[in-house]
């Protein structure tokens, strides 16, 4: 059994510079889930859904407010126009369909931002359109091409993978990359999503401590694969979720940022 001690001494070792994040403003009009606002003393960024899968203005602009009282990084959460579905069904949208809704969320978060004195330092996909990306590199391309277009400086998160970081190559833009602490990794490195969570916190700290002293995530077969990673996702999913964030805080006293953990990546400079 690893401890919280042992996991703490093992980062103060190392010197690990990480994120850690949540998605926030998973509500719409009527229907509300406030659950993710737990996470807030465990995060140093998060990622707020832009109305078009989940979100409305006065959620948006309510949990805004949270984040700038909180001193948290403020990231877009975006993802395909699927109120109905929570953005979780697929869809075939043209890389103009793609580029409008990217642009959109984008646009809608930052003029809400700018009344709080905050501004957009990432984008991370959700549900069918993180699965999306990280198979098909046109959707990734594409999307990567359109936070271009929206600021220069606007950093693309998501989980670790070579179509990730070749689309920000091409696009001239930052990646950060992700890990679940509770999800199976296939040999590639890519979380297993269509598997329910793990509820063992002895597995989710070994995956951060297989993180943090070799930027290694154990796979399914039970071997490691190398991976980058600058940040940690929580969420509320879990059984044990607040177990598992008080275990990353207990790691990582004093998470990053992302705009500030990636630049341990001496090519930011």
């Amino acid at each position: 059994m690893i401890s919280s001690n042992e996991l703490t001494k093992s980062t103060e070792e190392t010197k690990v510079l990480l994120d850690v994040n949540c998605d926030l403003a998973q509500s719409f009009g009527v229907y509300r889930n406030d659950l993710e606002l737990e996470l807030l003393p465990y995060v140093s960024s998060v990622n707020i859904s832009c109305g078009l899968h989940s979100g409305d203005p006065m959620v948006i602009n309510r949990v805004l407010k949270i984040a700038a009282q909180n001193n948290l990084s403020v990231g877009a959460h975006i993802g395909y126009p699927d109120l109905q579905g929570f953005g979780y069904r697929d869809m075939e949208l043209s890389d103009e369909e793609i580029e409008s809704i990217v642009l959109y969320q984008i646009g809608a978060l930052s003029a809400l931002a700018k009344a709080h004195n905050l501004k957009i330092s990432h984008v991370r996909l959700h549900g069918a359109l993180y699965k999306k990306a990280l198979v098909d590199f046109r959707t990734m391309l594409t999307v990567a091409k359109s936070i271009k277009k929206a600021n220069d400086w606007i950093i693309l998160l998501c989980a670790p993978c070579a179509n990730l970081e070749k689309a920000c190559e091409e696009a001239g833009i930052k990646y950060a990359a992700e890990i679940f602490p509770d999800k199976k990794y296939d040999v590639n490195g890519l979380p297993i999503f269509d598997q329910n969570d793990i509820v063992d916190i002895e597995y989710s700290k070994q995956q951060i401590r297989s993180i943090i002293e070799n930027s290694e995530i154990i796979n399914e077969n039970g071997g490691k694969t190398k991976i980058n990673c600058h940040s940690i996702h929580l969420n509320m999913k879990n059984a044990l979720s607040l177990e598992i964030a008080q275990m990353v805080k207990d790691t990582i006293s004093d998470p990053a940022p992302l705009s500030v953990s990636i630049l341990d990546d001496k090519s930011w400079i």
